[in-house]
């Protein structure tokens, strides 16, 4: 996440099992496995410009695909 989304996403459950690092550059990097990328993609949308899928690369290619310079994010 970006650093002027990290202090909302860092407040969220994305799964029971995740884990948070925080990174020397103000950006929040959150790791776990869950099923359901479809699902994931709808939830990661509503973060818009601010949230990086570094991982799986499939979701990174659902979510780039549909993101814009101009789309709105959380909060």
């Amino acid at each position: 996440f970006s650093p002027a989304a990290a202090p909302v996403a860092r407040e969220f459950v994305f799964h029971p099992r995740q884990e948070l690092t925080e990174n020397p550059d103000g950006t929040l990097t959150v790791r776990f496995h869950a099923a359901g990328q479809l699902e994931m993609a709808w939830h990661l949308y509503q973060w818009g410009a601010e949230v990086e899928v570094l991982a799986p690369e499939r979701l990174r290619r659902m979510i780039d695909a549909h993101r814009g310079a101009d789309f709105p994010a959380l909060p």
